[in-house]
This record gives structure tokens, C-alpha cells and sequence, in this order.
């Protein structure tokens, strides 16, 4: 499922990709920020949450996309359209599920978060939605 459009993209205010380059790192950096926020908008209507009466809901939602808005200009800035390519170019331990990949340690390695290949300032736009929470639900 689509979480991000370009048009998307430039309406919260992004610029520095154009349509092509855009379409290049959309779907590993989609990949990467959904798997840090378990994968959340994969069961859930971004569109719905994003149209919410409720302030929380909303601000979720748009900070889910501007986290894939700068994961996209960080996967561009590294010349990487996909995950092995992210590799090469010096993120050190990425894990997706079973999937991970590993090289000999890199300056890049320091900004990202943990293993998870995801870029500093993404992972920051996602701490106050809830969408990291590790606890246990309970009732």
C-alpha cells in the first residue's frame, strides 16, 4: 500500500526531488520507516487518519509522511534507491524482518537509527505518535 505521493511530498513542503528521483527511493524508504513504525499504516487508512476529526490522529498521520519525505532525500543524498544499495553506499547493519544486511563499520552508521537503516531526523518526527511503542497492550 502506497503511504506517500510525490504530490504529497511537495504539498508538506519538501523540494529537494523531483518526480523521477522521487520515484527511485519512495518504495525502500516506505519500506523502512513502516517496518520502524511495525507496519502500522499497511492495516490501517492513512488517507482516513490523515482526514480525522481528531488533532492526534492527523498530526500522526502527516508526521508518518514527513518522516518518509526525509528518508527519501537522506536514500537520495547516499545515490541509494534500494536497500543493498543503501548498504554500499555505508549504512552498516539494516534488518527488515528476517532479511539483514551487514558491512564493515561507517561514518553513516552515525545517523541512523540502531539497525534499522532509518535516518535520524525520520525516526525523531515518529517519537511522539506512538507509532515506536514496544509495550504490551493491555485491557
Amino acid at each position: 500500500m502506497k503511504q506517500m505521493e510525490f504530490a504529497r511530498y511537495t504539498e508538506l513542503g519538501f523540494k529537494k526531488l523531483d518526480n523521477d528521483s522521487f520515484n527511485k527511493v519512495i518504495a525502500s524508504s516506505q519500506l523502512l520507516v513502516g517496518n520502524l513504525a511495525k507496519d502500522y499504516y499497511e492495516f490501517h487508512d492513512i488517507q482516513k487518519d490523515l482526514n480525522s476529526d481528531d488533532d492526534f490522529i492527523k498530526f500522526r498521520a502527516n508526521q508518518f509522511q514527513k518522516a518518509i519525505c526525509v528518508q527519501c532525500e537522506f536514500a537520495d543524498d547516499l545515490g541509494a534507491s534500494s536497500l543493498v544499495e543503501q548498504q554500499k553506499a555505508g549504512i552498516t547493519d539494516v534488518q527488515i524482518g528476517r532479511t539483514h544486511l551487514q558491512q564493515s563499520s561507517n561514518p553513516v552508521n552515525a545517523v541512523t537509527y540502531g539497525k534499522s537503516g532509518v535516518y535520524l531526523p525520520a525516526y525523531e518526527l515518529l517519537v511522539h505518535t506512538g507509532l515506536l511503542y514496544r509495550g504490551v497492550d493491555s485491557h
